[in-house]
């Protein structure tokens, strides 16, 4: 699932990218928002890390290293995610809106490829959520 997942956004993101390529200096919105859409991927790939570290942690493999990576794999998953969304809706993105300089369509489809990694990131939390359920009941 999590290189399932690894590649359809990679894709994704790389198709993307060659679509908003910036021709001159003038083109800063197109620049800001390839600059956004690469530190989303960052947080999508943060995210899918943090679970693969959760899962190895839960495996049991290791006492000394399991905790850790359980726990550290939370704050992976929680940061990668908080990263997508501070693009999606913060000050950066604020100011793109406020200087003008983009494409519609691709702003849209900047934000629909944002809310489709935050709804993987949450499955990957639901699926962590049962794993650790099915655990508890054994």
């Amino acid at each position: 699932m999590k290189t399932l997942s690894i590649t359809v956004i990679s894709a994704m993101v790389f198709l993307f990218s060659f679509a908003v390529q910036a021709e001159t200096v003038k083109q800063k919105g197109l620049h800001d928002m390839h600059m956004m859409m690469r530190f989303m991927d960052h947080g999508m790939c943060s995210a899918l890390e943090g679970a693969d570290l959760q899962m190895l942690g839960q495996m049991g493999m290791s006492e000394k290293l399991d905790k850790d990576a359980v726990v550290h794999g939370a704050i992976m998953i929680k940061d990668g995610k908080a990263m997508i969304r501070e693009m999606l809706d913060g000050k950066a993105m604020q100011g793109l809106y406020h200087e003008g300089g983009f494409d519609k369509r691709l702003m849209d489809e900047l934000h629909d490829l944002g809310e489709k990694m935050i709804k993987v990131i949450e499955q990957i939390e639901k699926i962590h959520q049962s794993a650790i359920k099915q655990a508890a009941e054994k």
